[in-house]
């Protein structure tokens, strides 16, 4: 099974039982917890070698969360070490926030602009595309020089580009194609 399907089963499943306990934001910080110390390269490799007893990886699990975690997020930990998925607690992570951003009605743009942003531009960002989607929005942005300038924006399905590459790229259109133009 693809790991993205399997981050998404695993989300769904801690997503259910968040919502049955009311406890939506208590499992993002522990899956934010999981996923941190998936970050220790030497607990990630311990967690995902098949090699290694299952009882090793729980006392592994228990040094590095401890009481930092809700018991049944570690036990998801434990779940995911048995079947040395457990690099996919960031993904999981990643899912789960969709998932409760979609419950709350914000929707992820991923804004590519050729520099970073500061507070004000990214203010002004967010509110344009919050116009444009008709729901709040939480922003994503990556930095990409190639685009020259301007933006591109992926909000939901739909598609911004005002990046100066594509604006040049239309420009040579209608200079190669006059009759386009009109």
């Amino acid at each position: 099974m693809p790991q993205a399907a399997s981050a998404r089963r695993y989300a769904q499943a801690v997503f259910q039982i968040a919502v049955e306990r009311d406890a939506l934001d208590a499992w993002a910080g522990d899956l934010r917890s999981l996923a941190a110390a998936m970050e220790v390269r030497e607990l990630a490799g311990l967690l995902d070698a098949p090699q290694v007893p299952m009882a090793r990886k729980v006392e592994a699990i228990g040094r590095a969360v401890g009481d930092a975690v809700d018991p049944l997020a570690a036990n998801l930990l434990c779940v995911l070490a048995a079947k040395n998925l457990a690099h996919l607690a960031p993904a999981v992570l990643d899912e789960y926030s969709r998932m409760i951003d979609a419950r709350r009605g914000i929707e992820t743009a991923e804004v590519t602009s050729a520099a970073t942003f500061d507070d004000a531009q990214r203010e002004k960002v967010t509110g344009i595309l919050e116009k444009a989607a008709g729901k709040s929005v939480r922003l994503h942005t990556l930095v990409r020089p190639e685009i020259l300038g301007g933006i591109v924006a992926r909000v939901g399905d739909r598609v911004i580009d005002g990046s100066v590459r594509a604006k040049l790229r239309e420009m040579r259109r209608e200079l190669a194609d006059p009759a386009s133009a009109d």
